[in-house]
């Protein structure tokens, strides 16, 4: 895999200074008008719920899915603020994330998260699973529990040095820095109108993986990922009840939104997918809900026409993220939000479903 050389900027990195130069510049007319009487600079002006919960990559949004609204309760001349924590608890993994948002005169978000993925036993497995192939099942105990970058370097199947995988209690780490922008439309005062509060979002990761680690699954440990979202609110929906409706186009090439690094064997080619969410208010405080988020499929480790490949697409099988949501709302300084959530295969685990966890506090 190519590294790309510090002097060169890519069109990634070249969009991301176009996405950062155009949020300083929006937020100039946006200052502006939040400096002309307002009262209180820091402020929750806006109506309960509003600010929707955190989404596990620090946006505001559900679980899995950014939303088009901007964090906290500030209103076009306030600013507000939160913090996140979640934990989600599935059959082979666990992962806790938290982090931070503000919202700046409901325009503009940026965003903090810090995600940690622990795979707990199912990391000797996975070295075992890996010993498995390169042996054809005929290892020895001490062979199968040898780390898998071993066994793979004497069955000759590897034509450099990879690293010791994973062992039991390992944890994938990284960090995800968002920038959001409402471009137009607003989920409360657009009721007699059709168009829907939609913003654009730009997240920035970064993946604490050991380089070898990177190398030998083929990817890169940053990346940067972009969605469009559309969000619609219509206070008298369905059976009369205040109902919500979320659309994104996510592109991307992110493994599980990130925590398996960026592209794969393939190259770093960009995908252009799918994610999307609803939620009923079931009264002013409770929102009973569901998401979908597809995932890009990329090879990791080797191409299908390596002697690697099965061992490569097994790794690589990646699911569609789905989730069903309670969030409950008792006043605008807390949010507590559980969910059932299947994730699908990851890493060769079958049904990764589970509990999800997660309290906003907004300030």
């Amino acid at each position: 895999m190519k590294i790309m050389g510090k002097s060169a900027k890519s069109p990634a990195t070249k969009a991301v200074i176009l996405a950062v130069a155009c949020t300083l510049g929006a937020l100039v007319p946006v200052a502006a008008n939040a400096a002309i009487g307002s009262a209180c600079l820091f402020g929750q002006g806006r109506i309960l719920g509003t600010g929707a919960v955190t989404a596990i990559d620090g946006a505001a949004g559900g679980g899995i899915n950014p939303w088009a609204v901007i964090s906290g309760y500030g209103t076009n001349q306030q600013i507000g603020a939160t913090a996140f924590y979640s934990h989600v608890l599935l059959n082979n993994y666990n992962m806790d994330a938290y982090g931070a948002s503000v919202g700046l005169f409901n325009r503009i978000e940026l965003s903090f998260a810090r995600q940690s993925f622990g795979l707990g036993n199912t990391g000797g497995t996975l070295d075992g699973e890996i010993n498995d192939f390169a042996y054809g099942g005929g290892e020895t105990a001490a062979q199968r529990a040898a780390p898998a970058s071993a066994i793979l370097d004497k069955a000759g199947l590897t034509s450099s040095a990879t690293p010791a995988f994973f062992g039991n209690s390992y944890e994938l780490n990284q960090d995800i820095v968002g920038i959001k922008a409402r471009l137009f439309g607003n989920v409360v005062y657009d009721q007699n109108w059709w168009e829907p509060e939609v913003s654009v979002g730009v997240d920035l990761h970064h993946n604490e993986m050991p380089k070898n680690l990177a190398t030998t699954l083929h990817v890169a440990r940053n990346g940067v990922s972009y969605y469009l979202s559309a969000t619609k609110v219509w206070l008298n929906g369905i059976f009369g009840l205040t109902t919500l409706a979320d659309v994104n186009i996510d592109v991307t090439n992110a493994n599980q939104q990130g925590l398996l690094g960026f592209g794969g064997a393939d190259g770093m080619g960009y995908k252009v997918l799918p994610a999307a969410s609803v939620g009923v208010f079931l009264n002013r405080q409770v929102v009973l809900g569901a998401e979908y988020r597809d995932m890009p499929q990329n090879q990791l480790i080797a191409s299908k026409s390596s002697p690697l490949a099965p061992l490569a697409d097994a790794v690589s099988k990646t699911s569609a993220w789905k989730d069903v949501y309670i969030a409950w709302f008792p006043y605008k300084q807390l949010s507590l939000t559980a969910a059932y959530v299947d994730l699908g295969t990851i890493a060769t685990m079958k049904s990764q479903n589970g509990l999800y966890l997660s309290l906003t506090s907004s300030f």
